[in-house]
């Protein structure tokens, strides 16, 4: 049992920047894309509507990352995200479109994992080009808040 509140690793506020970088590009090798795109009622022959939605579930992972450090290790969040984003500048073909992409999912975060991903999910499905059905966008905010617990509850 998770208590609200306390990180669950104790030694996760002793991690380095480094280190959340190494683990956050470990976890988000192992979100799940398929399941976005699923959610989204993207199909698996939409070549360009999935070529599209990738930056955007890849500046997702970064935001739901971002906010949970900031819950589990505040006070490495921003050097690690800062750290991250600096690392993907010689990466990126456009990296001046994903800073810019990242920043603005970032805006529809909730101010907490605590709060609500109603708002973020009708976004997505904006950015999708799709106008969902409440059950849909119940849908999309259960898969956010299920990929924030994943990012938080392996920080470290």
């Amino acid at each position: 049992m998770r208590v609200p509140g306390t990180v669950v690793d104790p030694q996760a506020g002793n991690s380095g920047p480094e280190a959340l970088v190494a683990t956050f590009e470990a976890l988000s090798a192992e979100a799940d894309f398929p399941a976005f795109l699923h959610l989204l009622g993207t199909g698996r022959l939409a070549f360009s509507a999935r070529r599209a939605l990738q930056p955007v579930f890849s500046a997702l992972c970064v935001g739901l990352w971002r906010l949970a450090m900031q819950r589990a290790v505040p006070d490495n969040a921003e050097k690690a995200y800062e750290r991250y984003l600096e690392s993907l500048w010689p990466k990126l073909k456009d990296a001046d479109t994903y800073m810019v992409l990242v920043r603005d999912i970032a805006r529809f975060l909730p101010e907490s994992g605590a709060d609500d991903f109603t708002p973020t999910a009708r976004e997505l499905f904006s950015r999708a080009g799709k106008e969902p059905d409440q059950a849909k966008v119940v849908g999309m905010a259960l898969f956010l808040r299920r990929l924030y617990e994943y990012f938080f509850n392996h920080i470290i």
